[in-house]
């Protein structure tokens, strides 16, 4: 069971991260809401917070990447306005 879940982060979080190499070879953040990552991230953290209480690692590093993968966006659509 647990490797049907680290196969279904693992597609879950592959799906942010065409936008971020998207945004950093391009240097634009036109046409990206902001408060859509900024829910993401959010959603994320909580996410990563429920995993660690019932310790599922598979949870935990999706959680932990997709993080990352939206505070990318968050940071260059601040930092590139």
């Amino acid at each position: 069971m647990q490797t049907l879940g680290f196969i279904a982060a693992i597609l879950g979080t592959c799906s942010l991260i065409p936008q971020d190499i998207k945004i950093l070879r391009s240097h634009s953040t036109s046409g990206i809401s902001l408060m859509m990552y900024l829910i993401i991230a959010i959603d994320s953290l909580l996410w990563l917070s429920y995993g660690i209480i019932l310790s599922l690692p598979p949870l935990m590093i999706q959680s932990s990447i997709t993080f990352c993968c939206a505070l990318i966006v968050i940071t260059t659509k601040i930092l590139w306005k």
